[in-house]
């Protein structure tokens, strides 16, 4: 084994490049900016795209969507026909590090969609601590939540307030965020300066959590708002992003030398357009047949989830605990329609859309044959591609992609995966709207300037990047975009470990020179 050098990994949660950018070139992001004078950086690109979520569990497994099937915290389970949280117990995960010598000692701090402890006897993990996604509570070893909120105080981070935004939610997010992001760095220093491990991957989860909602203030009623707390919010961002830096600069201090560090965003955030939170009710309208066609009857559960308030919803879901919430996905999603009628049905999703087809054979309750899937799909972007936005016209949906075409028919993980993903024509966002017309299928209707049942202002995009410095990394910039699952064996490489050849990826280790 080559000789070890510390690696310190750094992430930033869907932190967007193009603003890092623009705060770099105002002398707002000293340190970052060093960072990158002083090392490599370039882009990252994740493999098959359109799937904007799925951006952790690439990294840390080293593989691709067809081989972990991880792009969402819920999927749909044929077998049960009904959607659940991903869990390890069900889908398995293999983590690069579970193939680590056991000499080599790991601290795995808040890193999204890792759903269960490492068994290495040397790696040590938190996990939940402050993670957009939510999957629970992870120590390792026992009583290590406890020991650091003896010395952090509990963590700060709070369960989302999805939903609906107000401009005291807003206030009370900027402020948590900060601290959160203030704790977790002392989090990070603790591991950092103890000095026992030869990896260290932390990520910081209250940016993710932050942007979404903080990105501007479409989403929020700024009536009658004291015009300083609007100012708060509004720069909210960018003053997160500083702080960040300045966190960065505290951890890196911290770290003994020689080091390798390398920091990181697997996606960035751009403006919701807020698209896909209409798509169900264009899929309904085509299945249908439009207006004249009463939809499926949906269970009693689904139907009472969609007939309460979110405000009413929200306040319930923060404060039962998270296996409640595990729980109650399956319950309402069993009966979400009357199967025997459902050909095809949305997924949740976050940015691109996705819709699942009932195949029969497939499905535990199938209703389309598997000789007229194509036919279907063919119908079914037909018909979504013929809502125009109702004042100007304006095409709303680019196309369809098949599922398949991206991962393969044979993928490991093909059955939790959607079958068609839908693409978006629309560049203006749903407030501009008053609703959708289809030639074919009628009108869909909303009030203009209506906000979102997200209450998110900020949504995904694929603009990932990295900056890297140390031993044996070069100056400059990588011109060819790096796909995120060749970190994990350029990790081995540094790390001087051997490689797996269960891994997907390559190191770009000599890339990085």
């Amino acid at each position: 084994m080559k000789e070890k050098v510390p690696t310190l990994v750094l992430g930033l949660d869907a932190v967007e490049i193009e603003v890092i950018d623009r705060l770099i070139a105002s002398g707002k992001m000293p340190r970052l900016e060093a960072l990158k004078k002083g090392g490599k950086s370039g882009r990252l690109v994740n493999q098959p795209p359109y799937f904007l979520s799925l951006v952790w569990s690439s990294f840390f497994t080293s593989s691709h969507l067809g081989d972990h099937g991880w792009y969402f915290n819920k999927l749909w389970r044929s077998e049960k026909q009904r959607i659940e949280y991903a869990d390890s117990k069900w889908l398995s995960q293999r983590p690069f590090w579970e193939d680590l010598d056991d000499e080599l000692r790991v601290a795995i701090l808040d890193l999204p969609y890792v759903s269960g402890a490492p068994k290495k006897p040397n790696q040590t993990i938190i996990g939940g601590w402050q993670c957009h996604d939510d999957f629970g509570r992870l120590e390792k070893p026992a009583g290590e939540w406890g020991r650091l909120e003896r010395i952090l105080g509990k963590a700060r981070m709070e369960p989302e307030v999805f939903g609906p935004q107000s401009v005291d939610t807003l206030l009370a997010l900027r402020k948590e965020s900060l601290e959160s992001l203030e704790q977790f760095t002392d989090l990070a220093i603790e591991y950092v300066k103890a000095g026992q491990h030869d990896l260290i991957m932390a990520v910081f989860g209250s940016l993710h959590r932050a942007t979404h909602y903080l990105w501007d203030l479409t989403q929020v009623d700024t009536a009658g708002a004291k015009e300083s707390e609007l100012k708060l919010i509004e720069g909210a961002r960018d003053e997160l992003f500083v702080a960040m830096d300045a966190a960065l600069g505290r951890i890196l201090d911290s770290m003994p030398e020689p080091a390798r560090v390398i920091a990181f965003a697997l996606h960035g955030m751009g403006p919701n357009l807020g698209w896909y939170e209409y798509l169900p009710r264009m899929v309904e309208c085509v299945h249908n047949g439009g207006q004249t066609t009463q939809p499926a009857k949906k269970g009693l559960v689904f139907r009472l989830k969609k007939a309460l308030p979110w405000t009413w919803v929200r306040q319930v879901t923060r404060r039962i605990p998270h296996a409640w919430n595990q729980a109650l996905v399956p319950v309402w999603s069993r009966r979400m329609y009357d199967w025997s009628k459902t050909r095809y049905f949305s997924l949740p999703m976050d940015y691109n859309g996705y819709v699942r087809l009932n195949v029969k054979g497939r499905e535990l309750e199938g209703a389309l044959d598997p000789a007229e899937i194509d036919a279907e799909v063919a119908r079914l972007e037909e018909g979504l591609k013929s809502f125009r936005d109702i004042e100007t016209g304006r095409k709303i949906v680019k196309g369809v992609v098949r599922v398949e075409s991206l991962v393969g028919e044979n993928a490991p993980k093909r059955n939790v995966l959607p079958d068609v993903i839908v693409l978006w024509e629309a560049d203006f966002p749903t407030a501009e709207s008053c609703g959708v017309r289809s030639d074919l299928f009628g009108e869909i209707r909303w009030p203009k300037g209506q906000k979102l049942v997200s209450g998110r202002s900020g949504n995904h995009t694929p603009r990932g990047w990295f900056v890297a410095s140390g031993p044996g990394i070069g100056n400059g910039t990588v011109e060819d975009a790096i796909d995120p699952i060749d970190l994990a064996p350029t990790l081995l490489d540094w790390l001087g470990a051997p490689r797996n050849e269960k891994l997907k990826g390559n190191s770009v280790a000599d890339q990085l020179r």
